[in-house]
């Protein structure tokens, strides 16, 4: 009886989320929906491929000179969610928490996982937060605060693509929501806040196990990631620091194996092991009607153990971005954000290794008109230039071919509830 009235319950809010946005349940928990809708409609172009035969970078796969971005427009949810967060007192100043979220892709009706966002169960007290589940990590929370409109986040306009990636490598990317988290957020003390988080490796999980990869190879994918941020008036500061064990970022560089030029991907090696860690500095400030924010990442790549000749061994490249949000009146804001990685340094066994050509920028521009703080309209418009030998990508579902740009503009509602 109990389940069915929390059912009912949950039932009442989606029908009339204005009006029953909180309830109880039996059970003596506070309820909260909420969620975030931001379809847009994209227009997405690319040029200036490399040609064929082209010296480049000894990561990147070889140029064919032929743009693999096909000019087309779609419809794009980005990050569109929505979520139940439950809080439950349980006396002597210490609560029970828990919070389930996941993508709705509102345009096409097909589903998501549950819990595919941020979702866990844990405790809070006065010395802190701890949680168990699926979250982003602290590294990930505590850089590109001030967003871009409110709508970056898995958009165009992410600054991820380029900040904290590697070219069209997914296994580099430090802008991760780690499943089988352990996570510690401390109270705020005069500003400051501390996070800390442990992500416990799976076996089905990249680099144990995986398809491809010798299931009997002694790997422990794992991520540790901590951070402390700082918030006084008009100023915000922030230091992170993240580490992943055994997830091959490095030998996932433009997908170097089999088609890089010199460079061979550990994926299948079982004898190596890897190490990558990103180190990221984040500071805005407000004034007037303006925040201004500037965020550095340096990123490291190092896959250890017996590495045959060509096999990759270390990648670093140093990455920042600028962003410049505006608040003309209540309803007009505008947004810029100009953000570039540099071509970085490489190593791999017995032979030189080049990164001419593994350098990227993308500059973004946006409008909004906001008829109240929860509803709006918003246009984008965003250019990434790669070098001749990135393959850096900002698309939903295209992938650029070797030192392709990308051009893409949008127009979307963004609802708030």
């Amino acid at each position: 009886m109990y389940r069915k009235a929390m059912v009912l319950a949950v039932g009442a809010a989606l029908a009339a989320p204005s009006a029953f946005a909180q309830v109880k349940s039996p059970a003596g928990s506070d309820w909260e929906f909420y969620g975030k809708f931001y379809p847009e409609v994209t227009y997405t172009s690319g040029g200036g491929a490399t040609p064929a035969g082209e010296t480049v970078s000894a990561l990147s796969a070889a140029p064919t000179g032929q743009g693999a971005i096909v000019k087309r427009s779609e419809m794009q949810i980005s990050n569109t969610y929505i979520g139940f967060r439950a809080s439950r007192d349980l006396g002597s100043g210490l609560k029970a928490i828990a919070q389930l979220e996941q993508t709705v892709n509102i345009d096409e009706g097909n589903g998501n996982p549950l819990g595919n966002r941020d979702s866990f169960a844990g405790l809070s007290a006065g010395w802190g937060t701890v949680r168990l589940g699926n979250m982003d990590t602290p590294f990930k929370k505590y850089g590109d605060v001030t967003g871009f409109l409110g709508v970056s986040s898995g958009n165009l306009v992410s600054p991820n693509n380029v900040m904290r990636k590697v070219s069209n490598s997914g296994p580099s990317s430090f802008n991760l929501r780690r499943a089988n988290s352990i996570d510690f957020a401390s109270q705020t003390f005069g500003g400051l806040q501390v996070g800390v988080q442990y992500s416990i490796g799976n076996p089905t999980e990249s680099g144990a196990g995986t398809a491809g990869i010798n299931p009997s190879v002694n790997r422990d994918p794992r991520v540790i990631s901590m951070a402390a941020k700082w918030e006084q008036g008009p100023f915000y500061a922030a230091a992170a620091f993240e580490r992943h064990f055994d997830l091959f970022g490095g030998s996932g560089l433009t997908n170097i194996a089999p088609n890089a030029s010199v460079a061979v991907s550990n994926n299948t090696n079982a004898n190596a092991n890897s190490k990558d860690t990103a180190v990221q500095l984040t500071g805005a400030f407000k004034f007037a009607v303006h925040t201004l924010e500037l965020d550095v990442i340096k990123k490291q790549f190092r896959e250890i153990g017996a590495i045959p000749t060509n096999g990759f061994e270390e990648y670093k490249n140093l990455a920042y971005e600028v962003v410049l949000e505006s608040r003309w009146t209540s309803q007009w804001r505008t947004a810029l954000a100009y953000m570039r990685a540099n071509a970085g340094d490489c190593t791999i066994a017995n032979n030189s290794c080049s990164t001419g050509g593994m350098e990227a920028k993308q500059i973004n521009v946006g409008l909004a008109y906001f008829f109240d703080p929860s509803t709006y309209l918003f246009g984008l418009y965003a250019k990434l230039i790669n070098g001749s030998s990135a393959r850096y990508n900002n698309t939903a579902n295209q992938a650029p071919g070797v030192g392709q740009d990308i051009n893409q503009v949008s127009a979307g509602i963004a609802y708030n509830f």
